[in-house]
């Protein structure tokens, strides 16, 4: 069974992740900056799924303020479909998120694991 276990700079949340120029959307330059970082981490990797995955997030914000954890998934998952380790993120049967302690400036464990079916 294939793992992919890293850690990834602390994602853009989803309040920050899009601009917005008149009615049209796109990824904020923070965004953008974020990506290329965590698609160079993931790619060096190597691991790729076709199958359902199960994805497990251990969170480690920058500070302590209070903050909703679904707002960093949607980046991550992002993440793994843009440096190719999933075709889509459709893929994920499980997402698991888990908030740690706080540590500056911020990181996310990042596991993914082949789900097997009976």
């Amino acid at each position: 069974m294939k793992t992919l276990d890293v850690l990834l700079p602390w994602p853009p949340s989803i309040n920050h992740y899009w601009g917005a120029r008149g009615r049209g959307r796109y990824l904020s330059p923070q965004s953008r900056r974020w990506h290329k970082e965590a698609w160079a981490v993931l790619k060096a990797q190597g691991v790729r799924y076709s199958g359902e995955v199960a994805v497990y997030v251990f969170a480690h914000p920058p500070d302590r303020r209070k903050r909703d954890l679904d707002n960093i998934t949607k980046a991550l998952l992002d993440a793994l479909v843009g440096a190719g380790v999933l075709k889509d993120d459709y893929q994920v049967a499980v997402l698991y998120v888990e908030r740690r302690p706080f540590e500056r400036p911020g990181k996310v464990r990042l596991v993914v694991k082949e789900v097997e079916r009976a």
